[in-house]
């Protein structure tokens, strides 16, 4: 079973949407998933048996990961089921202020970021669920207490701001225009709340459209690319992969669930 379902409204802006990946019966054990860099977070919590990472390291019941400039592969298992919050830039500063630089390419165990009493309440809560309509809803009323009971940080809107230039493909200097900073401090502000800078952030903005447009064969891969040589070197570096090599691949269901033909598709599964 793969299934998205969106957050409640007033997490529109922090919540992309909730993932959920369920293989109880085995059919992809042994499988190694691979996934690309990504300009999201993900919160995640297992409610079957717990997937591993390449390493063979157990992910944690309830983890955090930061943003993602590498690639990342888990091995599927029987009993795997667990589900994603996928949180944008920000969420992440929203939700899990001044955890950017230790979470980016690093999967934290939740009970080390907000402390085991809401990490071990988020896992029971949405192990007693059951169904993913009220596993949504567990997630909606966490992290909505949450929201609640934190402060916002005060650089937050800045940094709101300017990564939505970036997303747009505008410059790092006209984001750093909008937010009302130079260069230099913009860059600052990134790594203390992001782990990554602001270059490296559009660089990925570019990556993750990049490779949803070959996935969805649909609409300009080059999009933010200065031309189609820059494209095919950013896809080797970050993927391992040229665009026309990878349009030969065949597609895995997960990628066609989460990559092609889902409205609220964020990260690609590659492989």
């Amino acid at each position: 079973m793969f299934k998205i379902l969106p957050p409640a409204r007033d997490l529109a802006t922090l919540v992309q949407g909730y993932w959920f990946v369920e293989d109880l019966p085995g059919d992809h054990a042994g499988a190694m998933i691979r996934t690309s860099p990504v300009p999201y977070a993900v919160l995640s919590v297992n409610i079957g048996r717990p997937n591993a990472e390449e390493n063979g390291r157990l992910v944690p019941d309830v983890a955090l990961l930061g943003l993602q400039s590498q690639n990342r592969s888990w091995c599927s298992w029987s009993d795997t089921y667990f589900v994603m919050v996928m949180l944008t830039v920000s969420g992440l500063v929203r939700l899990f202020s001044h955890t950017g630089p230790s979470s980016a390419d690093r999967l934290l165990d939740l009970g080390a970021v907000t402390g085991d009493g809401p990490a071990k309440s988020l896992k029971s809560s949405v192990g007693a669920a059951l169904t993913p309509l009220r596993i949504a809803g567990v997630l909606d009323q966490w992290l909505i207490s949450r929201l609640s009971n934190i402060q916002a940080v005060p650089e937050s809107r800045q940094i709101a701001m300017a990564h939505h230039a970036l997303h747009r493909g505008e410059t790092v200097e006209t984001a750093a225009k909008l937010a009302e900073v130079d260069r230099r401090q913009l860059n600052r502000l990134f790594q203390r709340h992001l782990g990554v800078g602001p270059k490296e952030l559009a660089s990925l903005e570019r990556l993750h459209s990049s490779l949803q447009s070959v996935q969805a064969g649909s609409g300009d891969s080059k999009n933010g690319f200065s031309d189609q040589a820059h494209q095919t070197r950013s896809w080797r570096r970050r993927l391992g992969v040229t665009p026309g090599a990878y349009s030969r691949t065949a597609r895995t269901q997960l990628t066609e669930h989460f990559g092609t033909n889902n409205p609220l598709s964020g990260i690609a599964y590659y492989f």
